[in-house]
């Protein structure tokens, strides 16, 4: 889908644990973190959502955290606004499995790409960089952004609307 650039947004409510299933451990759980499901600690490095999106092809990728909502609000609505494939990946800590990444965590470490002036939401480089930063620093804001046709654009068949109604 992120590479066809679909016109779709898809917000990623990222707990780091499973916290419906009490407490397993996730594609984004970090590493040597003990879950009910990995009793001696997580073996497999966290899924990536953000250089994900970015390599795979999306038009939007963004990161909120749900202790900023105002924030948090921007970045999805400039997804939803987007057209073509965006990602907000949102950090919403479980209160009641994640002891390590909690709200005080992210609180302490996350700032905001857009403060930086010399950052460039258009450099693929640069939003890969960022999207691997991580520990006492975390970003938030809007990592890449670049307007380029979606595939319902791009396929001459769609280009006179949904195959259902041609004749």
């Amino acid at each position: 889908r992120m590479r066809r650039n679909l016109d779709l947004t898809y917000v990623v409510m990222n707990n780091q644990i499973y916290g419906l299933t009490t407490g397993q451990a996730s594609p984004t759980t970090m590493k040597q973190m003990r879950t009910k499901s990995t009793p001696r600690g997580n073996v497999e490095l966290p899924i990536n959502p953000i250089a994900l999106a970015v390599v795979s092809g999306a038009t939007y990728v963004a990161r909120a955290f749900s202790g900023e909502p105002s924030h948090m609000a921007d970045m999805i609505a400039g997804a939803i606004t987007h057209h073509g494939f965006a990602l907000v990946d949102v950090f919403s800590p479980c209160v009641t499995y994640n002891m390590v990444n909690t709200y005080p965590y992210f609180k302490q470490r996350c700032y905001k790409l857009q403060d930086h002036k010399d950052y460039d939401t258009a450099n693929v480089q640069m939003a890969l960089e960022r999207s691997f930063e991580w520990g006492d620093r975390i970003p938030l804001g809007l990592f890449y952004k670049d307007e380029q046709p979606t595939y319902e654009d791009s396929e001459p068949a769609l280009r006179q609307g949904p195959l259902v109604k041609h004749p």
